[in-house]
This record gives C-alpha cells, sequence and structure tokens, in this order.
C-alpha cells in the first residue's frame, strides 16, 4: 500500500532558498496557512550578507547608493523585477525580515539608506546592505583603516589572513597577523570553521581562546577572524570574547561551507517553529496541476524517490531558483520551467546566450532568461495574461536579472517574496 500524506493549505511556496523562507516568514506574518516544500542546502554558501544592489561602477567603483541604480530602473528598465516594486515597499521587507531573524538570534546591521563594505576572506572589500552584526567592527576597521590584527588558524585551509594582508596592502597598511592553535583542536590536521563554530559555543573554548590571543596583541583595538563565532549566540560570544580581551572583534566571510549561512538557515527554521507555515524540508514538488478556477495539486516526492505526499492548495508561490535547483532545466532546445511548463523568456538561439568573452561586463543574456510576471508577480502565459489567477513567482527564477553581475540575490529574493505574499495576502481580504 502506497504511504502518502494527504494535505491542504491556503498556499504552497515551492522552493526553500531564500525567497522561498523569506516568503514563508511574510506568509506568517499575515497568518496565511501555508506549507513550504523543499531543502534550503544552498544557505552552506551563503555568506550570511543581505545585499540589495552592489553593482561596481566603471566611473567611480563600489556602489554607495542602492537606491539611485533603482531608480534608473524604475525609470527605464520595466522587465526588470525590481521595477515592479517602489523603494519604500523593499525597505519595508527588508525592516520586517531582519526584525523576524534579529529575533531568532541572528541580528543585522547597516546604514538606512547607504551599502557598507565588508571585508571578505578573499581581501576584496564586497558592497552589501545589511550585515550579521558579527561583521559590524569589519566595516568600521576596513572604512577608518584601524590598526587590526588578522588571526589564522593552524590547520584552517579555507581562510589565510596573510593573503588577505597581502592583498589590501596597497590601502591598509595597519593590519599584522598572527596565527594561533584553536583550543582542543591542535591535534587535527585540518580544521573546518562549522566544526570550529560549534566548539565556541562553550565557555571554556571561548575562555581558551582569549588566553592564545591575548599575548598576540600589541595595542590593535580591531581583531578580524573568519567566521567562526558559534553557531546560535555568535553576538552573545562576541561580546563576551570583547569583554576578555579588551579589544572589538569582528568576523570575515569565508568560503563554503559558511558559517554564516548555516546560521541564517537556522534562524530561518526559528522564526517558522509554532506559526501556520508546516514544512516539508525533505521533500520536493516533481507533478503540479492548475486547473483554472480550481486549487492546485502537487504530488512530492522525498529524495530517495518515494512518493510522500498530496498537496492541495488555493495559491502556490513558485520560488525554485534557476538551473542549479532545477527551477528551470536547459537542454539543447531551450530553456523550459518543469513543473508548471510555463513561459520563459530566453535568447531565441542558443548561439547568443553567451557573450564572446566570459567576463564580458555587460554579462551574458541567458542570465536574463526567466519567467516574466504581472505587476503582481504572476507569470504570464499566452497573449501576456497571467498563466492562472492565484499563482505567483518570486527570486531568481525570474526574468529580466542577472542577480550575480548586480550583487543583488538577496534583495531580489526578499522583496518579490514581500511583494507576492502582499498581493496573496490582498487577495484573501
Amino acid at each position: 500500500m502506497e504511504n502518502k500524506t494527504h494535505l491542504k493549505t491556503d498556499l504552497v511556496i515551492i522552493g526553500a532558498g531564500m525567497a522561498g523562507l523569506a516568503g514563508a516568514v511574510f506568509a506568517a506574518n499575515r497568518g496565511i496557512n501555508t506549507i513550504l516544500v523543499g531543502g534550503a542546502g544552498a544557505f552552506e554558501y551563503a555568506s550570511g550578507l543581505l545585499d540589495l544592489w552592489g553593482l561596481t561602477h566603471p566611473d567611480n567603483g563600489y556602489c554607495k547608493d542602492p537606491w539611485q541604480d533603482l531608480a534608473q530602473i524604475q525609470a527605464s528598465r520595466h522587465f526588470h523585477p525590481f521595477s515592479k516594486i517602489c523603494p519604500s515597499t523593499i525597505e519595508t521587507a527588508f525592516g520586517e525580515l531582519t526584525d523576524v531573524l534579529g529575533q531568532n538570534g541572528l541580528a543585522y546591521a547597516g546604514l538606512p539608506r547607504e551599502n557598507s563594505q565588508i571585508i571578505t576572506a578573499f581581501g576584496t572589500a564586497k558592497p552589501t546592505f545589511r550585515y550579521p552584526v558579527t561583521m559590524a567592527h569589519n566595516v568600521t576597521a576596513f572604512r577608518d583603516k584601524n590598526p587590526t590584527l588578522l588571526l589564522d588558524f593552524n590547520g584552517l585551509r579555507e581562510f589565510r589572513a596573510r593573503f588577505v594582508q597581502q592583498v589590501l596592502s596597497s590601502t591598509w597598511q595597519n593590519i599584522r597577523i598572527a596565527a594561533i592553535d584553536f583550543p582542543q583542536m591542535s591535534g587535527r590536521s585540518e580544521l573546518v570553521t562549522p566544526l570550529m563554530a560549534q566548539a565556541m559555543e562553550t565557555e571554556q573554548v571561548q575562555d581558551k581562546f582569549a588566553a592564545a590571543v591575548r599575548p598576540q596583541l600589541k595595542g590593535e583595538q580591531f581583531i578580524g577572524v573568519p567566521a567562526i563565532l558559534g553557531i546560535n549566540t555568535a553576538d552573545k560570544i562576541r561580546k563576551r570574547l570583547e569583554g576578555l580581551l579588551g579589544v572589538n572583534l569582528f568576523e570575515i566571510p569565508t568560503s563554503p561551507i559558511s558559517v554564516p549561512g548555516i546560521r541564517l538557515k537556522e534562524s530561518f527554521k526559528k522564526a517558522l517553529e509554532d506559526t501556520c507555515v508546516t514544512r516539508l524540508p525533505d521533500q520536493r514538488v516533481l507533478l503540479a496541476s492548475q486547473n483554472p478556477g480550481k486549487d492546485f495539486v502537487l504530488e512530492t516526492h522525498t529524495h530517495s524517490g518515494i512518493r510522500a505526499a498530496r498537496i492541495q492548495a488555493g495559491t502556490c508561490l513558485l520560488a525554485t531558483g534557476r538551473f542549479l535547483s532545477k527551477g528551470l532545466i536547459s537542454d539543447r532546445k531551450g530553456i523550459t520551467e518543469p513543473l508548471f511548463n510555463l513561459r520563459v523568456d530566453q535568447p531565441t538561439d542558443r548561439e547568443h546566450w553567451h557573450a564572446a568573452s566570459y567576463f564580458d561586463p555587460k554579462g551574458h543574456a541567458v542570465n536574463l532568461a526567466g519567467i516574466t510576471t504581472d505587476e503582481r508577480f504572476r507569470p504570464l502565459g499566452r497573449k501576456n495574461l497571467p498563466a492562472h489567477e492565484k499563482l505567483y513567482a518570486a527570486g531568481s527564477i525570474l526574468a529580466g536579472q542577472d542577480w550575480m553581475r548586480t550583487r543583488s540575490g538577496a534583495g531580489l529574493s526578499i522583496a518579490t517574496a514581500f511583494s507576492a505574499i502582499e498581493q496573496i495576502a490582498l487577495g484573501r481580504t
């Protein structure tokens, strides 16, 4: 006998990346009974930073004012998803989401209407709109070029303080480096940041860490470390260590597996506990039907291929992402959307997908491919009419944007998920 659960809900969100989880938080805040389907594995590759818009300008370098570029999109690029959202709505979306994350152990900081620059493990300065408070002194130390000690850990390969120092040497001379053994792990041949962060949750390890760092200080008031200050109580750990050392401590985002990304995923998980949102993290939607005027019927499978649930939902939010997450599929004939067979806007010929140069500053045409929606974020079908009255889309699956080139991935996901949920909430009144 087939063991399959039958579920019914007001809203189903397909995809549990940034857009899907943000949409689930917004739905929970509005009391919408929701089922969220899909795993959130990509968060281990996320920096934990919440970018809005960070496209580098050839004339003046880093993007300090993201709203200036967004205003140009509003005025001229009507195909871009941001053109459908007013700036005040984007601000509201960021504010609501960061408030929720802060209430669940992950506080964010940032200037009211400007980007800040965060030093990364590559020694580059990354523009971002909101950053974890554990990185606040990262922004300050880089901005003011304060005397700073960067710490290496023997056995940790994913972070090299000397490399960061060398890359920044032309603009920031007041950086000194030192290497220490991480407490209770000196016998390991190789360290990884998630295990270090878990160990840092105990005060015993924190005390030993402070004891090892204290002799390395030569008058610096700032210490930079890779992101290892715990998983669940990072800012509390940072403050305690600052008290023990008498200096300002900051984290530097590292390459995958990313501790700040894990923290972000865990905070989302906490935020959705005991709400009207039901998570099905170990399942994915393989079949979907959308009969006009009727509910959606979705068939889910586990990762092992076993049929798990049949979901009946009045409304659906598609937040499945692009190629890596299989929200879009490409072959020699073109790009398709596999669940609802939605129209995908794309270059007419595969030869036009990519520019001649991989580093073309204008990007590649294929990166603009995706689902085009109306002003309410409902995917368009034939004759540019909504494919379904109650089907919505959000996040990187949307056409007309190149989130990697413009450094707008989180902003795109947060703002479009918020706008879609707002429209869904209005439709229920």
